[in-house]
């Protein structure tokens, strides 16, 4: 007899796990939003924005639909929790599979992997100027937003979903859907409604089971990310940055990262060049650069429709970014993505209101500037020209839309999912999004959320 499985959320995870158990399992998918159509709930931010662009949604695909597809692997080196870091070598002969889910058409990524990351640093080598090393972001030419199969019993649009439990598990899970309300029977149930949503319902389960929790949603960490200065390299490495800046190798692209660790080692950010055409350093044009770049059909459209498009660097950034068309030159942008950790930062929910209380803490933007002064010192021998902002604030950053952290896990009393992923206070939930990614450095999370949903797809079945 078939497992009945219900997953709530169709984003990354829960659209990869529906398409890896349909095989085997009888599953229900309740999404949120429109099957067809992505809605962006309104969140309440308490502190700082994430971005002046939407960075959350709900809908078939989940954020799937706002995404370039960059994969790149979370590396274990830069993993400083021992439970993670298990969860994430496991992960590893995961990542093949996962890649070829999310467009990947090329060799096996990780050996692709591995032979671009090597041909880069001796690319990175020659300039004898980034002693911390590189990796790659690798874009597969062709990608889209993910759909669940036809055989998955999906509904869309659906409203207060509720758990009813038995002996600390879940024996079902019932919904609104129109006017309607139903009920569904569920041997297993997997929550992938990302780091902002999965909180939410994972209080729901518990508070089901007769259970309470107090640091649900906390430990929201993201990926603060600026534009922070300009760079004008010398002649004779031009060459080696252009190959650094953006690779096209056919089925897919590659933008290098130079990596920088800070002093105490315990936070690792990555830097990417992008060709410009002036050294200004104004951050009203960043920000509109951040808008062309991570705004969505008609929305992009409509902030085209400003003088500011017609500035040289907005011209370069959307040849290089958009069209794939790097513009000859030796000036580059320098975008810097930082790491942040888990910490005081939350979700948190008024019935259906988001809110959402995200900072960058003075700690953290102090370990950014000493990095960014590190990498000054590192450009100095090979550039005729640098304007770096080493004294940064929060204006400067913004979210790279890599919301993580919020589901603690490991195997200490006040966690929330063990390594498999399972509810600690439930046996038969688990949790599959970034909510569980505990530490990311500077990496794209997709991939990891892929290679997670290809694991737990695994154990589920076993």
């Amino acid at each position: 007899m078939k497992k009945n499985v219900v997953i709530i959320g169709a984003g990354l995870a829960g659209t990869l796990l529906c398409n890896e158990l349909v095989e085997n399992c009888d599953v229900t998918l309740l999404e949120a939003g429109d099957k067809n159509g992505i809605k962006y709930p309104e969140v309440n931010f308490i502190q700082k924005r994430f971005a002046e662009v939407k960075t959350f949604c709900i809908g078939g695909g989940g954020t799937t639909n706002l995404w370039h597809n960059g994969l790149i692997p979370i590396n274990t080196e830069d993993v400083t929790s021992e439970e993670f870091k298990k969860v994430i070598t496991e992960t590893e002969s995961y990542i093949d599979k996962a890649a070829c889910k999310l467009y990947w058409l090329d060799n096996p990524y990780s050996d692709e992997y591995k032979n671009i990351v090597s041909q880069m640093s001796l690319v990175a080598e020659k300039t004898g100027a980034f002693p911390d090393g590189v990796d790659c972001l690798l874009y597969p030419e062709k990608y889209r937003k993910l759909d669940v199969k036809d055989r998955v019993d999906a509904f869309y649009s659906v409203s207060n979903i509720e758990f009813v439990s038995e002996n600390k598990r879940i024996k079902s899970v019932s919904y609104c859907s129109g006017l309607k309300k139903h009920s569904i029977d569920a041997d297993v149930v997997i929550i992938s409604a990302g780091a902002l949503g999965t909180p939410l319902l994972v209080k729901k389960v518990i508070s089901a089971i007769g259970s309470s929790f107090d640091k649900i949603g906390t430990g929201l960490a993201d990926h603060p990310i600026g534009f922070i200065g300009k760079v004008k390299f010398k002649k004779h490495i031009t060459r080696s940055m252009n190959c650094l800046s953006a690779l096209n190798k056919g089925n897919y692209i590659c933008r290098t990262a130079i990596r920088l660790k800070s002093k105490c080692g315990k936070y690792t950010c990555g830097a990417f060049f992008r060709p410009a055409l002036t050294m200004g350093n104004k951050l009203s044009i960043y920000k509109y650069k951040s808008l062309i770049g991570a705004g969505n059909g008609l929305e992009r459209v409509k902030n085209m429709f400003s003088l500011k498009i017609f500035h040289p660097d907005i011209l370069a950034e959307i040849f290089s970014h958009l069209f794939g068309i790097t513009i000859p030159g030796r000036i580059y942008n320098i975008i810097v993505i930082f790491e942040q950790k888990r910490g005081k930062s939350r979700v948190s929910y008024d019935g259906d209101r988001l809110n959402v209380d995200w900072s960058i803490t003075k700690e953290e933007l102090s370990i950014y500037n000493d990095m960014l002064l590190k990498l000054n010192n590192m450009l100095t021998g090979i550039s005729d020209e640098i304007n770096i902002i080493t004294d940064l604030t929060e204006e400067w950053i913004w979210s790279a839309a890599h919301h993580s952290g919020t589901i603690s896990l490991g195997n200490k009393p006040d966690d929330l999912v063990d390594k498999d992923l399972k509810l600690n206070s439930c046996d038969n939930v688990f949790v599959c999004d970034g909510s569980v990614i505990q530490e990311h450095s500077y990496a794209n999370t997709g991939l990891t959320i892929g290679a997670l949903s290809m694991r737990l797809s695994e154990r589920v079945l076993q």
